[in-house]
């Protein structure tokens, strides 16, 4: 059950440095920065919550809830931010989109995405938080 989150961790993390490489071609360059340490950060977290997995005490449901959240939440954020660098949007993440403007569609879409991403990141990790306080004992 951790190794999914491992691997969807690896996966973000070299997605993050993918994208770090190539930060000059988005729309805004700044925003890309953004999705890749976003990226970056994410992925590491991810990897940090598979390997620390086993002390995590939840029931099954919560158990596979919480592991589909953190990923979800995680590559949701990823991708928002990312689309904000390509069109150009900035209605959602102010300080890293000023000076540029996209479509009301794609502003409406990005903020839809870093809104339902960041809800769902933190009710996963607070529901990872509890399972790790009540812990496993081995």
């Amino acid at each position: 059950m951790a190794r999914s989150l491992v691997i969807s961790g690896a996966v973000l993390f070299l997605l993050g440095l993918l994208q770090g490489g190539l930060l000059d071609l988005h729309s805004n360059p700044r925003m890309a920065l953004s999705a890749h340490l976003t990226a970056v950060q994410s992925g590491t977290a991810l990897i940090a919550a598979g390997a620390v997995w086993e002390l995590v005490d939840l029931q099954v449901k919560w158990d596979a809830a919480t592991r589909l959240l953190l990923i979800v939440s995680m590559f949701g954020l990823w991708s928002a931010l990312t689309l904000a660098a390509v069109i150009g949007a900035s209605e959602a993440l102010a300080l890293a989109g000023a000076g540029y403007e996209a479509t009301a569609t794609g502003e409406g879409l990005v903020t839809l995405l870093v809104t339902a991403s960041s809800v769902a990141m933190v009710v996963g990790w607070s529901v990872f938080l509890v399972g790790l306080i009540r812990g496993r004992v081995r």
